[in-house]
């Protein structure tokens, strides 16, 4: 494994610089090439709406024509507005409302890749780390459908790979006598990190599980190794408190507030907007909108809180964590009538399925490593563990808590902390290099034979149950 060099330069012993090996370079773009090129390739089938498609690009759709969504939004607007600019750019096409988050899953693999240089500081498990996410079949299949998710996941990286710059950029100097407000204001990395966390809830309110990782990393950045007495330290946790306050939940609040500038603008047409108008309260204040936009949030809490949908691929959240309950989003088959009419959307005697399942080469030895992780972070005090032990936790065990099922794709954000943490265990555990080669190569292979099931990819039907490994996937 070769050194990855954390700066622009490094300086040698003679006070010389030298330059970045160019594998810092080559190596981040091969991994987004390939990232796009299995996002990218053949995005335009299927060539209509599916699975929620079917909410999703009808709403990014009205924001390019009027500005609002037309019908009552069940999330807010960020995710779809991602969707809107690609229909901006190409049009009403399958490609155009799905090519947005086909670059947001896309350069969430260079963000993993990032993450991972900061957290080993070597390039190969960074670029391991990375496959494994640009190669898993979960990340791939939301990337190539006009969902939110694959969005969310982007901004819940691009905030973590922040909060990593912050804590190496406020390293150096750190100690029991640095002043208080050094701890309080932090870098600028920790802003712009706040940045990316209200766009994350701007995409969908699970991200408020990323600002909570997020603040428990930053204090225990501050907080560790400082050696500082009872009384000293606990100001100095006050004051992280307090600056973290600002940083991670009014700084996001705000951007939340001005993701919603189009419903503002467009209040008449809005849905909440034209019900008040029809009732005769039309009031266009600045005073009468933030209270009726603030009653479409309220309205919204409700609708999640007492939605009990029914559908058949709703899940446990105990059983994500092996696969158990994957979504099948799309199938297609050619009837005997569409077959003598010459219809079929597939050849004859074919299936195409689309299913949200994760690459078992991923998600199968990742159950090996969330003890290693865990007993690395309590008994060894292992850093990076915990870095990446505790973003995974927050985004999986609450839904674990909420004590209703839910759907697998939720898991989209926690996917590149999956990929860390594994290979983090297969950092520490005996012959990583085999290991992590083992599991490249696996990860590749499994990719090749899961192909068609994540892609659409006609199959017979013997040749598709091959690929239905479980009964529950089925």
């Amino acid at each position: 494994m070769s050194t990855a060099a954390t700066s622009a330069e490094q300086r040698t012993a003679g006070g010389a610089t030298r330059r970045r090996p160019r594998s810092a370079f080559v190596v981040p773009l091969v991994l987004l090439c390939v990232a796009a090129a299995v996002r990218l390739w053949d995005l335009g089938d299927p060539d209509r709406l599916f699975f929620d498609e079917k909410y999703y690009g009808p709403d990014a759709l009205d924001y390019v024509v009027r500005g609002v969504e037309e019908e009552r939004p069940a999330h807010p607007p960020f995710g779809k507005w991602v969707i809107a600019l690609g229909i901006q750019l190409f049009g009403y096409t399958p490609f155009g409302w799905r090519i947005g988050v086909a670059v947001a899953g896309s350069l969430t693999v260079l963000l993993v890749h990032l993450c991972g240089l900061r957290l080993f500081r070597r390039t190969a498990p960074a670029a391991l780390a990375a496959l494994l996410v640009a190669l898993d079949g979960l990340a791939v299949t939301t990337s190539r459908m006009a969902m939110l998710d694959a969005t969310l996941g982007l901004c819940v990286v691009l905030a973590f790979w922040l909060v990593l710059l912050d804590r190496d950029a406020r390293r150096p100097g750190r100690g029991p006598g640095e002043p208080l407000r050094r701890s309080f204001l932090g870098s600028r990395y920790r802003w712009l990190a706040g940045l990316a966390l209200g766009l994350a809830v701007a995409t969908k309110w699970s991200g408020v599980l990323a600002i909570a990782a997020a603040a428990l990393l930053v204090i225990g950045t501050e907080l560790a190794g400082r050696g500082e007495g009872r009384a000293r330290g606990a100001r100095r946790a006050a004051v992280v408190a307090a600056g973290g306050v600002l940083s991670m939940l009014v700084l996001p609040a705000a951007v939340y507030v001005t993701a919603h500038a189009g419903w503002f603008a467009h209040y008449e047409a809005s849905y909440a907007g034209a019900r008040a108008c029809e009732a005769g309260d039309c009031a266009t204040g600045a005073g009468d909108r933030l209270e009726t936009w603030w009653g479409t949030q309220t309205a919204l809490v409700d609708y999640h809180r007492d939605l009990e949908a029914t559908h058949p691929y709703r899940s446990d959240p105990l059983g994500w964590a092996w696969l158990e309950r994957p979504v099948l989003v799309y199938a297609e088959s050619c009837t005997t009538e569409q077959q003598e009419a010459g219809e079929c959307e597939v050849p004859p005697g074919t299936v195409a399925r689309i299913t949200l399942v994760g690459n078992p080469a991923l998600w199968w030895p990742a159950l090996l490593a969330y003890p290693v992780l865990l007993w690395r972070t309590v008994v060894r005090r292992d850093g990076v563990a915990a870095t990446v032990l505790v973003p995974l936790v927050l985004l999986w065990l609450p839904w674990l808590a909420a004590g209703k099922p839910g759907y697998f794709f939720y898991l989209v954000p926690a996917v590149p902390f999956i990929a860390l943490g594994l290979v983090r265990a297969v950092q520490v555990g005996p012959r990583p290099r085999l290991v992590g080669g083992a599991l490249a190569v696996l990860a590749v292979a499994c990719f090749v034979f899961f192909a068609p099931i994540w892609l659409g990819i006609p199959l017979d039907r013997d040749a598709l149950d091959l690929r239905y490994w479980l009964p529950s996937w089925r």
